[in-house]
């Protein structure tokens, strides 16, 4: 390895970790939370280093919103779109999300959810990112709906587009809830969404999962072990 190459492998270590730290602290105070100084101190390096890697506070505040989505990328949705049919990946994904909170991966639970309320009424590049990502959620979800209608996973007459809106609406119900430690609600959220999926099953589909035992929260699971 040269010294060109091990040097730029430790500025690209270094840019990810403090892109960690960055998204755990927007995550909570927002992404206008974010300054410079308090990154630089939170990662315990100068001002200057990270004004070498990042520039100014909205090219920050970008890496940052990118860095929260790659990591939701890694955690839920690389994992759910490894199982094999489109009905098994929407259910992953929709479990993941929920884990995702509920396990506060990052404090803040959904980057994406937070931000948006942070920015939806500000024009400029970091409100057009979060919108393309909130339109990615929807695509993604309406592609593995449209795709298990195809194969006789889900009912022929199940209305996409409502369902589509439905599973983003508990999202953003839940994102709330578990901020606030409204378990129940939290958990409301959660089971609806996956009640939506499972009325919207074809008889063949739903005959299968009938056997299984519905999923409880971390929370439900550890009160159950208390008691």
């Amino acid at each position: 390895m040269t010294k060109m190459n091990g040097r730029r492998l430790r500025g690209e270590r270094a840019r990810a970790e403090i892109l960690v730290r960055s998204a755990r602290i927007a995550s909570i105070d927002g992404l206008e939370g974010l300054t410079i100084g308090r990154v630089a101190a939170e990662a315990g390096v100068g001002k200057g280093n990270i004004q070498v890697l990042f520039g100014d506070k909205e090219s920050l505040q970008l890496a940052t919103l990118e860095k929260a989505v790659e990591l939701f990328h890694a955690t839920v949705i690389f994992p759910a779109m490894n199982n094999k049919t489109a009905l098994a990946k929407l259910l992953a994904l929709i479990e993941g999300w929920f884990d995702f909170v509920e396990k506060r991966t990052l404090p803040g639970g959904c980057f994406v959810n937070a931000v948006s309320s942070e920015f939806r009424a500000r024009e400029g590049r970091i409100r057009d990112r979060i919108v393309e990502h909130r339109v990615a959620t929807r695509e993604r979800y309406r592609k593995l709906i449209t795709d298990a209608k195809a194969a006789g996973e889900l009912r022929a007459d199940v209305d996409v587009e409502q369902l589509v809106f439905d599973l983003v609406a508990n999202e953003a119900v839940a994102n709330v809830a578990a901020l606030m430690e409204e378990h129940d609600e939290f958990a409301r959220a959660r089971s609806t969404s996956l009640g939506r999926i499972r009325e919207s099953m074809s008889s063949t589909s739903a005959k299968g999962k009938r056997t299984q035992a519905p999923r409880r929260s971390a929370k439900g699971r550890a009160k159950d072990a208390s008691s």
